[in-house]
């Protein structure tokens, strides 16, 4: 289809699709792709648009506001905007872009881990990245009127938010953050039964208390206090569920110092006490 809209080219396409019951419920799916050329003037607000957009800056620049944030989009860089919130484009001098529309049971936490990765909605990736490719394979599909395959399209989509996930900055503090913080998970998994402190783990991945707490729940989700707990409290689920030790030496071979604080931790994460929990897995094994 050909768009008539104000400050759109008339040679601008775009194609909508509705995607099954099974891609709505499993897969990320295109509701929408498009090649879209703007003239001079060219503005969009909304309040929302029920989808997220990713496109591809052909040529020209864009000024955009999502979530409170605001940038201008030039040539050869990617943008993805969350339109569940307000969003505005503003165009003075004309642009051009490869556009999709999608959505998935995933889109919002990769939205998310990929604004926290690279703090910004904006991203240099150029026309070599897979996230182009794959954003080319998914416009050709639909502007040439081939089979849609529900899985690979799925397939497609993902590769190309792993591919800005991934191209995200790594550096901190002329760290690699990401070796870092692989390192310090690594040093959980090896010394949990010891006593550690905030302090210990920054000064192991050699990035500053401040920047390793933010950049550690980047990476993993939690804190590295609560990262601390969980490999604690699995290593203590395990002994519990294979061996006959006792929640006293259980509790000091897990790091946690006394049996009282172990037990409080335990009930406070798991809901009962760790003697239960051993009574429970033993009963579930018998049966």
């Amino acid at each position: 289809m050909h768009s008539s809209e104000k400050h759109v080219t008339a040679d601008s396409d775009f194609y909508i699709y509705e995607p099954s019951t099974l891609a709505r419920d499993v897969y990320l799916y295109p509701l929408s792709t498009g090649h879209f050329r703007y003239t001079g003037g060219y503005r969009n607000q909304r309040r929302s648009f029920d989808s997220f957009e990713l496109f591809y800056v052909e040529e020209g620049s864009v000024e955009l506001k999502n979530r409170s944030r605001t940038c201008t989009a030039s040539a050869g860089q990617f943008v993805l905007l969350d339109c569940y919130s307000p969003h505005s484009y503003y165009s003075k001098d004309g642009w051009a872009c490869y556009w999709l529309h999608f959505d998935g049971q995933v889109a919002q936490a990769f939205y998310r881990r990929i604004i926290e990765a690279w703090d910004s909605f904006l991203f240099d990736l150029d026309q070599f990245s897979p996230a182009y490719q794959h954003l080319m394979n998914i416009y050709e599909l639909f502007h040439k009127s081939r089979p849609v395959d529900e899985a690979a399209i799925s397939s497609s989509i993902t590769s190309i938010l792993n591919a800005i996930l991934s191209s995200a900055p790594r550096i901190r503090e002329g760290v690699p953050v990401r070796e870092a913080i692989a390192s310090a998970v690594a040093y959980i998994s090896e010394r949990f039964r010891y006593p550690m402190s905030l302090e210990d783990l920054a000064a192991h991945a050699a990035i500053s208390p401040y920047y390793f707490t933010r950049v550690f729940r980047q990476e993993t989700g939690v804190t590295p206090h609560q990262y601390l707990i969980n490999t604690r409290l699995a290593n203590a689920k395990f002994l519990l569920r294979t061996t006959e030790d006792s929640v006293k030496d259980i509790a000091i071979n897990t790091g946690w110092g006394s049996e009282s604080t172990f037990c409080t931790a335990f009930r406070k994460a798991v809901g009962m006490t760790p003697s239960a929990y051993r009574k429970r897995k033993l009963y579930d094994k018998e049966s």
